[in-house]
């Protein structure tokens, strides 16, 4: 277990996906990308001629949803370039790519309600990643973690920070290292709690920008709302603890 601010909440970042227990629980949804399961198709135009098409299933009986997920392409210039098949139905589609300081474009995507997959736009290689989680006592091959949002890349330093939460929780915004998106640490800092050590009111907390001293966040209070920055030497000591 990794002796960091996940401690108390028993999080494995070890990654689940391409184990025979995600493949196996994978396998047994996949009966739902029969056409009989189809609800609807969608277009996410991305930059520079690309786009996302996406088409989502459910099977879903009296209000009980059985199994659900999607079948994608990236595209460009409308041919595919790369498909991928998705297990979740919760996130809306990225509208632009990360484009790193190493001089590749990077897309962000989900085939799982956690983790992050990043696609090179300009390799077509692909690192897909879904943690194992913590509390993991319902059979599944991942137990809940932080659920990534929308990610803001700071080329200046190779930080990420990633909007999201803990399901049914307030929002946060957690920071990670990107230096190689294909390779990346999954071991995230937490914003709230850097700024309540002792989790008495953990605000909302929204990403408000990467600036010249570090990564500025907002938050509401009763007297509306409030901006706060954590320079990027804080950032860098929270994540060598």
């Amino acid at each position: 277990m990794d002796n960091n601010l996940f401690t108390e909440r028993n999080m494995y970042y070890s990654n689940v996906y391409g184990t025979p227990e995600y493949i196996k629980w994978a396998e047994d949804r996949s009966y739902v990308f029969d056409e009989k399961y189809f609800r609807d198709e969608e277009v996410t135009e991305l930059p520079d001629g690309y786009s996302l098409y996406e088409r989502h299933y459910l099977h879903e009986t009296e209000h009980i949803q059985h199994s659900y997920g999607s079948k994608s392409e990236l595209r460009k210039d409308g041919k595919c370039i790369y498909a991928y098949t998705s297990n979740d139905h919760h996130h809306d589609a990225y509208n632009e790519f990360i484009c790193h300081s190493n001089g590749h474009r990077y897309y962000p995507f989900h085939i799982d309600l956690y983790g992050i997959s990043f696609i090179d736009v300009d390799t077509l290689e692909v690192f897909n990643y879904v943690p194992r989680g913590y509390d993991n006592d319902y059979g599944l091959p991942a137990g809940e973690s932080f659920i990534v949002v929308r990610v803001y890349y700071d080329p200046k330093t190779d930080f990420i920070a990633y909007n999201g939460c803990y399901w049914a929780g307030p929002y946060d915004v957690m920071v990670g290292k990107l230096d190689d998106p294909l390779n990346f640490d999954p071991h995230l800092i937490s914003v709230a709690e850097y700024f309540d050590r002792e989790h008495k009111d953990l605000p909302e907390i929204d990403f408000g920008s990467w600036n010249e001293d570090g990564l500025s966040v907002k938050y509401e209070t009763d007297d509306g709302v409030e901006e706060k920055t954590v320079i990027y030497d804080a950032l860098k000591n929270e994540m060598g603890k």
